[in-house]
């Protein structure tokens, strides 16, 4: 476990010390959502993080594991814990190196798998860091970075009613 903590810290030291300036993306193809809730889906014991947009006329639904959950519930409640968790410790290693993270993107779902995408800067600098969803969305909820998700990714797997059954999935 310590070894991978420090492997990961060790990347992003290198990706935020190497970065390249990011590609623009064209307005419109994405849209900001925000975490409404964590809930549990009691057919596949799995936590469902809920993310919606403004209105709240968009919902997507992303299964996440138990500790991700955990961890996202803590960094949306502001709870300070007695040590740092990873997302802590990761979250406190890009400040010190006066790191941003501008957002994260939820760019793709293939085979009911989501990808998403974490955005650092650096010096104005940006680097797009791939991340599993759970972990983008638990760092953003750490660093007050905004949360964007690909209008293809909604298109795919979003619940335009939330009370309908969810297309595509």
């Amino acid at each position: 476990m310590r070894m991978s903590i420090f492997s990961a810290l060790i990347a992003i030291l290198f990706i935020v010390t190497f970065s390249v300036k990011a590609e623009k993306t064209p307005v419109g193809s994405e849209e900001e959502m925000v975490i409404k809730s964590i809930v549990f889906d009691q057919n596949t014991q799995a936590p469902v993080v809920l993310l919606t947009d403004e209105e709240d006329s968009v919902v997507l639904p992303i299964w996440i594991g138990i500790c991700e959950a955990r961890s996202i519930e803590i960094g949306v409640s502001d709870v300070v814990l007695p040590r740092p968790m990873t997302y802590d410790l990761i979250a406190a290693v890009l400040r010190t190196l006066n790191a941003k993270v501008e957002r994260i993107v939820i760019v793709d779902i293939r085979d009911q798998v989501y990808y998403a995408q974490v955005e650092i800067s650096v010096d104005g600098k940006v680097s797009k860091i791939d991340a599993r969803p759970s972990d983008a969305i638990a760092l953003a909820s750490r660093m007050s970075a905004p949360i964007y998700v690909k209008k293809s990714v909604l298109d795919k797997a979003a619940l335009l009613d939330p009370g309908k059954e969810k297309r595509g999935l």
